[in-house]
């Protein structure tokens, strides 16, 4: 595990600001192969969001038992290395997230 500050990857952050749509999950951008990575979540919005990662755009979409990320909330997530889509889902709202990938906490 890398305990160093997080450190972007350049040209790396996907920004979703409406609901993702079934079967439509984008890919995570400059992800290395091989290794699980980091990402940066931060919830640009004014309502929580659900995120979920997956390892194909027809992932399944965040349910009620799905991570919450709240309004105004920078988390950092340690991802798998199948992990290479992401789908985000507003509780009450459109969602606007951006996800970044790195490395560290």
């Amino acid at each position: 595990m890398n305990l160093q500050p997080f450190r972007p990857t350049p040209f790396s952050t996907l920004r979703l600001n409406a609901n993702t749509a079934a079967g439509a999950a984008p890919t995570l951008l400059n992800l290395p192969h091989g290794t699980g990575s980091q990402v940066r979540l931060w919830n640009r919005g004014t309502v929580p969001a659900r995120v979920e990662f997956g390892n194909k755009a027809t992932m399944d979409l965040p349910t009620t038992a799905s991570m919450a990320l709240p309004a105004g909330a920078v988390e950092i997530r340690t991802i798998q290395q199948t992990e290479r889509t992401v789908s985000v889902l507003g509780d009450g709202g459109a969602p606007d997230v951006e996800i970044t990938v790195g490395v560290g906490f």
